[in-house]
């Protein structure tokens, strides 16, 4: 064999993507061995590229083939004996019948080159050299270095090392050399090495924002490689970062066409998710940091930091450490004080999973998903635990994440959360010891010792009263419990007139327990309205909380209340979870409880917050829709008001969970009025993000809260009858639409009547019953022209135009479209001015316009995705996918329907998942996997009970 190909193989480094070609190329950036020839009478072994010999700051002039190639086997091997066999096989394709005299010959030549470097041993020979001296030994010294600075996190230093390894080569190693295959073999695993550095090299570099720099080098490395994805896929996410999508689009192309011609294959999962990303116009999010701040003051568990560093980084399998303790004894601070350490590319992610927070359920696994897949920047989310779980381990597996499972109750709450592959790290913190999850490194941790003890509670009072003999005697009274000694140095700072033995000797006097003790001083010694605060907050059910909620709860200006937060936070008595957040420890919490009565005004101003702010949001989200006003007493003047559609959307996200355990709060505690209006507020929100899963849970708890209500039974059955046609369950659809329209008959509710009409229509329209349909259309019609409802006439008219579309009446079908259109734009309605958009654009195609067509349908995917419609977003897709097929763009149209398909899959939107399964047996090339889309297709409608 000839080892050859391009002439070079240019590679990154800091002053330029060319690679050097010669040592006098090479920057000074480098180490020394590589800055100029060798000096002295050492010799230097290059291999990484043509074979060079340096001694003396001279090259050596080398003999024939054999002799380079045996010195090549034999400095590949530096420091190892190598036998006879393995040289006549490297240096030979077919070895002579005894290949030892001649091998002798070679040796006695070099002997004369490299003088007492060779050496014979018995059963062969070694050359001996430094490690330095040697640049294939120096490149796989670096790039152990850089694997190590990647397990550690340490990505800067991983990326330098890397490019340091990657500058030493020249070309090909032993370019030009004709070698056996033995040491074919050899330089087959040398490259992939190589290859796989400078993959991973490129990663980290766009990362760190290095990426620009390298698209050239880039470009010619998939053109020298061309079936290396990871090439590619680099190569887009650098032109993405590079605001060049255009330049990543074209690549992807050129990757898909060249693995169709040479494989038959599609691209890889990961080029084809950042292609998708790429059509969205998503933009690249940086790494995630969703913990809380690391205290400042931390102090100690040095042997505890050490083993769980030791435990968590440098290995090959999925990596979880589980800290358990008694409460209080500081397994959340370490937990983020070790997470803020490590570096993960991707991310670090933190979830309170509330084992133990008063008056809370610990939080479901499904739920726990939902807000780790949403905090990765997913709003597509399905609905059941085993496919939240399996999106959840598939993000992993693209992702090097450090997720805190903080406050876990059990093994089976925390094991859907794991990942499925190596390449992230799970801390686990619990009161129990999670002896049940698999695969587990744990540490229990224990109370600091008393030198630990004594070390927080000075660094904490700041001043020589911290090294007071007495302070030994209050970290003992505070059982060294880390929570307790916190709390105690705080309020002797706070307090310069106390001495160390005060502190002690009230300690000493009011003690209960430590805690009690500890949260007791800290307590008494608060303000009179400091105190209330505080108590009140016990009060709150959520995660954490915001000005605008405490002040509802305090009845405060948010301006004082503001103040007063920032308080506690600086004794200690809260936590600042991000900026303009708070959170509370889950003994503090009980503690306030145990300081409030039992009165229910604290908990209604809550709920009178959430309520007036959500009703606020669905304004905003559907402007010329039905206006409910709710009841509710607490107005202050400084309320929270909502600017516009992002505010609206941006607050309901960001509360999204505390609202939905508000309306199950309500409910349990009787007040019921809030529960049926909050989820009326929050039905449009969760309908269009699709959340689908707490709308039916807001709505079934709604129900159960207005049964006997009767105004308030109809309108909360007409939205929950919403649920089902969502989900693609007619029947029930049906049912509780017609129940609906008859109690809203029964109260004179013609408004709602008329909603309801339309909204079943729209059931029917599915079914295929479209008389039956255009009879309910055209009585809500009626009725909205009788009321002067516009919205809702604009509505109907847009549901008339699909059904005249469906019969072949394209004229009728225009006309009542662009009549609707018209009335939307009018009254603003961006939700439902982009679903006519679509419907336009469906009735276009019918009618062979497609140009026409497919300028409305993109016209309407861009104002749905502008608003965060991800149920109207997977309609749209299938539209467009649809109309691209009948247009002659198939493969546009493969693109848009999988988007379709991923999304409707998502969302557990069934009705549209089977769609695009029958759009794709239309548009894609492959006969057999347009067969597997149709038979899926089949299945799913004859499932769904439609065709």
């Amino acid at each position: 064999m000839i080892c050859s190909g391009p002439s070079s193989f240019p590679l990154f480094t800091a002053a330029c993507a060319q690679f050097p070609r010669s040592s006098a190329q090479i920057p000074h950036s480098h180490p020394e061995f590589w800055h100029h020839a060798p000096r002295g009478g050492l010799v230097r072994y290059r291999l990484l590229g043509p074979l060079q010999i340096w001694r003396g700051g001279v090259e050596l002039r080398l003999g024939g083939p054999r002799q380079r190639t045996l010195l090549a086997a034999l400095a590949l091997h530096a420091n190892e004996t190598v036998s006879f066999e393995h040289l006549s096989e490297a240096v030979w394709e077919s070895p002579p019948a005894a290949p030892e005299s001649n091998i002798r010959t070679y040796v006695a030549a070099l002997r004369k080159l490299v003088q007492d470097d060779l050496v014979t041993v018995p059963g062969g020979y070694r050359l001996r050299v430094a490690d330095d001296e040697v640049d294939v030994a120096v490149f796989s010294r670096l790039c152990a270095a850089g694997d190590e600075a990647l397990k550690q996190g340490d990505h800067r230093e991983a990326a330098a090392r890397y490019e340091e390894a990657l500058a030493l080569w020249r070309g090909p190693a032993l370019d030009g050399l004709t070698v056996g295959p033995r040491l074919e073999a050899e330089l087959t695993l040398l490259q992939e090495r190589r290859l796989t550095v400078a993959e991973q090299h490129a990663r980290l570099s766009i990362e760190l924002g290095q990426g620009e720099r390298l698209i050239a080098e880039l470009r010619r490395l998939t053109k020298q490689f061309p079936l290396r994805e990871q090439l590619w896929l680099q190569l887009m996410h650098a032109l993405q970062r590079a605001n060049r999508p255009a330049e990543a689009l074209q690549a992807f192309e050129d990757v898909r066409v060249l693995l169709a011609d040479e494989l038959g294959t599609d691209p890889g999962s990961e080029l084809r998710e950042l292609h998708a990303r790429l059509l969205r116009g998503d933009q690249p999010r940086p790494a995630l940091n969703t913990l809380p701040r690391d205290v400042a003051d931390f102090t100690g568990r040095t042997i505890e930091i050490d083993r769980l560093t030791r435990a968590v980084t440098g290995k090959a399998a999925v990596v979880i450490s589980a800290i358990d303790g008694m409460p209080g004894v500081g397994k959340t601070t370490l937990a983020v004080h070790l997470a803020h350490r490590l570096e993960y590319p991707d991310g670090q992610l933190f979830i309170d999973l509330h084992a133990h927070t008063a008056g809370r359920a610990p939080v479901e696994p499904t739920d726990a998903l939902d807000v780790l897949l949403r905090a990765l920047g997913i709003e597509e989310i399905p609905v059941s635990l085993d496919e939240r779980a399996a999106m959840w381990r598939g993000e992993l597996s693209r992702r090097k994440l450090l997720v805190v499972l903080d406050n876990a109750v059990s093994a089976d709450q925390v094991r859907p959360l794991l990942p499925g592959v190596p390449g992230s790290l799970v801390l686990v913190t619990s009161r129990a010891r999670l002896v049940e999850l698999e695969g587990t490194s744990t540490l229990t941790l224990d109370v600091l010792s008393e030198a630990e003890a004594l070390q927080l509670f000075a660094t904490i009072v700041g001043d020589e009263r911290g090294t007071d003999e007495a302070a030994r005697e209050v970290v003992e009274l505070c059982g060294r419990l880390p929570l307790a000694v916190r709390l105690a140095a705080g309020r002797l700072r706070s307090r310069p007139t106390w001495t160390t033995a005060h502190l002690a000797t009230r300690l000493r006097e009011g003690r209960l327990s430590e805690l009690d003790a500890v949260f007791a001083l800290s307590f008494s010694q608060l303000p009179t309205g400091h105190q209330r605060l505080f108590g009140l907050l016990g009060l709150h059910h959520g995660t954490d909380f915001d000005v605008d909620q405490a002040a509802a709860l305090g009845e405060l200006d948010p301006l004082e209340c503001d103040g007063m937060l920032e308080d506690l936070v600086d004794v200690h008595l809260l936590e600042s979870a991000t900026l303009g957040r708070y959170r509370m420890h889950d003994l503090l919490r009980q503690y306030a409880q145990s300081k409030v009565d039992g009165s229910r005004e604290p908990l209604t101003r809550l709920l009178d917050h959430f309520l007036d702010t959500a009703n606020q949001a669905t304004r905003l989200m559907s402007p010329a829709a039905r206006k409910y006003e709710v009841d509710i007493s607490y107005r202050p003047e400084s309320r929270l008001v909502l600017r516009d559609y992002d505010h609206a959307v941006e607050w309901l996200e960001t509360e999204r969970q505390t609202l939905v355990a508000a309306v199950a709060l309500s409910l349990d505690g009787d007040w019921r009025t809030h529960t049926w209006q909050l989820a009326r507020a929050l039905t449009f929100f969760c309908m269009v993000r699709g959340h689908t899963r707490d709308w039916a849970t807001i709505n079934e708890l709604a129900l159960e809260a207005a049964k006997d209500e009767p105004a308030a039974l109809a309108i909360t059955t007409k939205n929950y009858a919403m649920v089902f046609w969502q989900t693609a369950q007619y029947p029930k659809a049906i049912h509780y639409n017609e129940q609906a329209i008859e109690m809203l008959r029964e109260l004179g509710d013609l408004q709602g009547v008329a909603g309801t009409l339309n909204n079943l229509s729209l059931v029917y329209r599915t079914l295929g019953r479209h008389a039956e349909a255009a009879d309910l259309l055209e009585q809500a019609i009626t009725v909205a022209r009788q009321l002067g409802d516009r919205h809702l006439e604009s509505q109907a008219m847009s549901n008339v135009s699909n059904i005249y579309s469906a019969l072949g009446r394209y004229d009728e079908a225009l006309q009542a479209c662009t009549s609707a259109l018209a009335l939307m734009r009018e009254m603003g309605s961006r939700r439902d001015e982009a679903d006519t958009q679509s419907a336009l654009g469906m009735i276009l195609h019918a009618m062979g316009r497609h140009a026409e067509a497919l300028e409305a349908l993109e016209s309407a995917l861009a104002a749905v995705r502008a608003i965060g419609d991800v149920t109207t977003e997977t309609v749209v897709l299938n539209y467009l996918g649809e109309v691209l097929t009948a247009a002659g763009r198939p493969t546009e149209a493969v693109t848009r329907l999988r988007e379709a398909l991923e999304l409707a899959e998502r969302i557990d939107d069934r009705r549209e998942a089977a769609n695009a399964h029958k759009h794709l047996a239309q548009a894609v090339a492959d006969p057999a996997e347009a067969a597997r889309h149709q038979r899926e297709a089949d299945e799913r409608f004859a499932a769904l009970g439609t065709g």
